[in-house]
């Protein structure tokens, strides 16, 4: 018969031993990765030019490139390139270093059905689709085309003062424009509300402080981060949520008129109310950045997601490095995560994605390379 005074240590080996395994369990479920993921491409096309091998850093674009989907069947892939000519101070109009190249490509086949090219400015150059036509912002000049690029209406004047911009969004249903006037010197945008299919002025305001790039619209009125939200017209603010941590991801992106999603270290979902609708934690390390995607019918949103690796050091501040790259895919009608795609190779300086209207679709843009993915029902 075992001895009583060895069946002690015994049973505490097993017990430390037990709680160690249930430790470790618990930490790698904690930072296993994100699921599995979904993406076998209907088709991956290198579609735009190499901008940045051999070429000095100085002469490279800031921004200006992305991917919309101009209906089911046709995607819109954009990017500034350089114009050859000499770069103007007063319009872009008359000349300028850089051009906006708009290429349109067939969904089915990747092949690029149009290029059409507009001069534009190094900043703040963007393409977004309406239900009115193309909405082509040059960095100073604000134009709505027709889908085939035949016409076109200006929706701005020329900037009275040098160093004047205008940022343009869209709403989730394409039915509504606004184009935000700043001058960066100056803490005041100068607010204007659009239908897109008119082109009939429906608001017109000041708002300060200024609106710069942490907002989104539908058509009712304004998400900025904070997190509040305001109707078209009105420089009342309400508060809708609370962020989560500390990263770009808590830009709110509204995906109807009373619904938005953001978050850092987990994705929330909230009505304009305060009502929390969804939530969905992300593994440790993963977090959600600024960009995001809405599908027309505003039933699937995409987020982008980042791996990061933080390094502690004894005297400085800790140092953060980007160590994957992530797409999910949300349902929020049955509030699950339908997709998750890993970027892969990580983008070095072209990254965007966009859903087609009917949600059936995700296009990834990773630097000079575009890859169509199907969306799981």
């Amino acid at each position: 018969m075992e001895r009583w005074d060895t069946q002690i240590p015994m049973m505490l080996a097993r017990l430390v031993l037990l709680v160690f395994c249930s430790w470790l369990v618990i930490e790698i479920a904690a930072t296993q990765s994100l699921p599995p993921d979904y993406c076998a491409p209907i088709w991956k096309q290198e579609i735009l030019e190499d901008l940045h091998s051999n070429r000095p850093e100085r002469f490279t674009p800031t921004g200006g490139f992305g991917v919309v989907f101009l209906n089911d069947q046709e995607l819109i892939v954009y990017a500034l390139e350089p114009s050859g000519q000499l770069s103007s101070r007063r319009s872009h109009e008359i000349s300028s270093a850089f051009r906006q190249r708009v290429r349109i490509v067939d969904v089915l086949s990747g092949n690029t059905r149009l290029t059409k090219d507009f001069n534009a400015r190094p900043h703040g150059s963007t393409v977004q689709v309406t239900t009115g036509g193309v909405l082509v912002n040059t960095g100073e000049i604000v134009k709505l085309y027709s889908a085939d690029f035949a016409t076109n209406q200006n929706l701005t004047v020329p900037p009275a003062d040098e160093g004047d911009m205008s940022i343009t969004s869209v709403s989730p249903t394409g039915k509504t424009i606004m184009i935000n006037h700043f001058n960066p010197k100056r803490n005041m945008s100068h607010l204007d509300v659009f239908d897109a299919s008119t082109l009939t002025l429906k608001y017109s305001w000041n708002q300060s402080p200024r609106l710069y790039e942490d907002y989104s619209i539908s058509d009712k009125g304004i998400a900025a981060s904070g997190i509040g939200a305001t109707d078209f017209g009105s420089t009342a603010w309400r508060r809708v949520g609370q962020g989560v941590g500390h990263c770009t991801g808590n830009v709110p992106t509204l995906y109807s008129d009373d619904e938005l999603v953001y978050g850092c270290s987990k994705l929330i979902a909230v009505s304009v109310n305060g009502q929390v609708l969804m939530t969905d934690s992300f593994p440790r390390g993963v977090e959600a950045s600024e960009k995001k995607a809405v599908a027309q019918g505003g039933r699937l949103v995409a987020v982008s997601l980042q791996t990061v690796e933080v390094k502690k050091h004894l005297l400085t501040e800790p140092s953060r490095r980007v160590t994957a790259t992530h797409v999910a895919v949300y349902d929020l009608n049955r509030k699950i995560r339908i997709m998750t795609v890993t970027v892969d190779p990580m983008p070095r300086y072209d990254y965007d994605f966009t859903l087609s209207p009917d949600g059936s679709k995700l296009a990834i843009l990773n630097d000079r390379n575009v890859s169509l993915c199907p969306v799981p029902k």
